[in-house]
């Protein structure tokens, strides 16, 4: 008995030795497979059965592709031909595991609505390692179905005496125009409403500086950061108006900008911008005391700058 006892666990020790082996390959096969260039292959397809199909019946057209381990399919797409449509939308299925690569089959499901010859039907797998196989279903010949019993034969084109237009067509034609009209009159209310204004950079500039002045000498805000905020506002002016990247650029690369040619400032609009620039950074950035003479000052050239650098509106350079 205990012999018995030794064969069974020396069996089993050999199953499990040999299941530890065959895992080990399948890794190394895996890994192998998964890092090299292997490549979906096209195995057979598309394929239905040869019989002539008949007008209305579901044909099924099957493909076969060798799928290396590490990639999956991930659609079928398919542009049925005229005369055809698709009675499904296209599947894969995995048919059989092999060693390095599976068998995968892809079905597609079509219809045919009309007698006689329908072309080829053009159609494209997709795969996860990002490769694509064009396939082509082949044409078909497509035959009316079988009568059994009272049935009518299907109806062939047919010749149709058009009669006058009667009392119907009158009042869809008086309907029709109707529903013009008012889709005209609409059209015309929305293109005759006036559009909101859109508030130039210059006029924006000039509210912000006036609002955050009537504040400064009220009270409500102090002179140190005011200079910060109007400084922002006229970064924020130079680079609306001159198409400047003043927002984003210290000082020093904002004035080399200007002097480099960058708005076509006149000399006098720079040396205020460099003094004013200058001034607000001590103010913001060495905590230079600011008072409220100094902010109303700086404020009141800002607002002379914007103006200066203003343009002209339509019609009133030629009118001068």
């Amino acid at each position: 008995m205990k012999r018995f006892g030794k064969i069974l666990l020396w069996l089993l020790l050999a199953v499990f030795a040999a299941a530890l082996i065959f895992a080990a390959a399948a890794g190394v096969k895996y890994y192998r497979v998964t890092h090299s260039d292997a490549k979906v292959e096209l195995l057979s397809g598309p394929y239905r059965k040869p019989l002539p199909p008949e007008l209305g019946q579901p044909l099924f057209f099957e493909t076969r592709f060798r799928v290396p381990w590490g990639v999956h399919p991930l659609s079928m797409s398919v542009t049925p031909a005229p005369g055809s449509q698709l009675k499904a939308a296209p599947f894969f299925r995995r048919v059989k595991r092999g060693w390095g690569a599976d068998l995968w089959q892809s079905v597609i499901q079509l219809q045919c609505y009309r007698e006689g010859a329908v072309k080829e039907s053009p159609a494209q797998a997709v795969f996860s390692n990002k490769q694509t196989i064009d396939l082509k279903l082949p044409a078909l010949q497509v035959r009316p179905p079988k009568l059994q019993g009272d049935q009518l034969e299907l109806a062939g084109n047919m010749e149709l005496t058009r009669k006058a237009p009667g009392k119907n067509m009158l009042l869809w034609i008086v309907a029709g125009l109707l529903i013009l009209a008012v889709i005209f009159l609409i059209a015309l209310k929305f293109i005759r409403r006036e559009r909101k204004r859109i508030i130039p950079p210059w006029e924006k500039a000039l509210s912000a500086i006036s609002s955050l002045l009537e504040k400064v000498q009220a009270g409500a805000a102090a002179p140190e950061r005011s200079i910060a905020l109007l400084t922002d506002i006229v970064r924020e002016y130079m680079e609306c108006r001159f198409h400047l990247r003043a927002e984003r650029q210290t000082t020093a690369e904002f004035m080399a900008d200007l002097e480099r040619g960058r708005g076509n400032l006149d000399g006098r609009h720079r040396e205020f911008l460099r003094d004013f620039l200058t001034a607000a950074d001590m103010v913001k950035f060495a905590r230079v005391p600011a008072d409220r003479t100094g902010f109303e000052n700086a404020a009141r050239k800002a607002e002379e700058l914007i103006r200066e650098t203003t343009p002209a509106e339509p019609g009133k350079e030629n009118s001068k």
